[in-house]
């Protein structure tokens, strides 16, 4: 009889594993360690039985959670019959707070620390070319942000602090900074013939100017998130190191519509002798990020709840831009895949944009779309970051968890 109770129960067992736990397994071991959460995509999941009708979410109980739209860290258990942890998972966890929904493009005038290397040139002496950089170990894409000690705010700095006459034709020590890390080296300046001045024989440029579209805004501190992937340095492939900056409103001159293998782009300009509506300080793999100042850009009856990765559903959304004198408005996207990202990646989400207005303004996602906010069910789940060149009904969107509370 014992035996008897045993082998039933292993079988119940076994058939509950295999009917349903084990289609799951797999979803379940795709949860990252880290993710951005919030009370209601929780109670959703459990709600509809996401993972399965014996496995739950849940939270520690007595959590603090900042009413501010801050995240708190915390660990989420995924349980079986509510009594069995299975997996935790670290967990930030975002109060449901409404934002206001982007949809702007905006223009950005970047600036870095000091100033970027981007190249370098010979100069030419009366005893022939020189190359100082050649033994100075300066890589393109350091920042020189002190020569001898004198800290380097602009281009024009590099050319003063050089020829000053204490130091000129003397060997100086550079402060850089690379990965993260400050260093320093020596190079000494050449003597140019033709102008009689010292120089480093280096190309640098401490700004970047561009245009995307503003996702979010919260409603807390009026801290933006935009362009949903970083502003990258064209000439070196890298990230633009954003020490400050300023966004604008930008004019819409007209739309060049995208086509298979020619990504079509939203064609605005950008007055940089306007005051700014914003200063930016963040520019990361996840977007630009910064402060609004000048309210005017908000609509303060477009909201919705900011949403984890838990609440994006295949199925219907909207994007939303502006793409015409009327401003920003919603048009129909489907989700059609959503990654399991153990890592952050700007590729979240697959979409395909349905809306026959759209298609036939700009023939589906363009350039200067990137950052339009995806929308589903009342929360922004992500951004729109790429397009597809061999297919421009289709592009990628980044999931909302990636950009918020930098």
């Amino acid at each position: 009889m014992k035996k008897f109770l045993l082998i039933s129960f292993a079988v119940i067992v076994a058939l509950v594993f295999g009917v349903l736990i084990f289609p799951n397994v797999r979803r379940i071991n795709a949860l990252p360690d880290d993710m951005v959460v919030t009370y209601s995509d929780i109670q959703q999941c459990n709600d509809k039985d996401v993972f399965s009708p014996v496995i739950n979410l849940s939270l520690p109980k007595n959590i603090e959670v900042s009413e501010d739209g801050e995240l708190t860290n915390t660990v989420m258990s995924v349980k079986l019959f509510g009594l069995f942890t299975i997996k935790k998972v670290n967990v930030r966890l975002l109060t449901d707070t409404d934002v206001y929904v982007g949809g702007d493009t905006v223009g950005f005038n970047l600036f870095s620390e000091g100033v970027i290397c981007v190249g370098s040139n010979a100069v030419t002496t009366a005893d022939g070319i020189k190359e100082p950089v050649k033994e100075s170990g300066i890589l393109d894409g350091d920042a020189i942000i002190k020569i001898e000690d004198i800290k380097i705010e602009n281009i024009q700095d590099i050319n003063r602090i050089v020829n000053l006459p204490q130091l000129q034709g003397k060997p100086l020590t550079l402060t850089l900074h690379r990965d993260g890390q400050e260093l320093q080296t020596k190079i000494t300046p050449a003597l140019d013939a033709f102008t009689n001045t010292y120089k480093l024989g280096l190309w640098v440029r401490n700004n970047y100017s561009g245009v995307g579209t503003l996702t979010y805004v919260k409603q807390s501190d009026y801290r933006f998130g935009a362009v949903g992937h970083p502003i990258v340095e064209a000439s070196l492939g890298q990230n633009f190191n954003v020490d400050s900056g300023n966004i604008y409103k930008c004019s819409l001159i007209g739309i060049k519509k995208g086509e298979r293998n020619n990504p079509g782009e939203i064609r605005s300009s950008i007055n940089l002798s306007d005051d700014a509506i914003g200063i930016a300080d963040t520019n990361c793999d996840y977007g630009v990020y910064g402060t609004l100042l000048n309210k005017s850009i908000i609509n303060p009856d477009r909201t919705a709840l900011l949403g984890g990765r838990l609440s994006v559903k295949l199925g219907e959304a909207k994007i939303y831009c502006a793409l015409d004198e009327q401003g920003v408005k919603g048009y129909d996207i489907m989700i059609v895949k959503a990654n399991k990202q153990n890592s952050a990646d700007d590729k979240s989400m697959t979409i395909r944009v349905t809306d026959k207005e759209l298609l036939k303004k700009t023939g589906g996602i363009i350039q200067g779309m990137s950052g339009s906010p995806i929308v589903q069910n009342g929360k922004i789940v992500g951004a729109v970051t790429h397009v597809m060149l061999n297919d421009p009904t289709r592009g990628y969107g980044v999931y909302i968890d990636w950009m918020i509370n930098n």
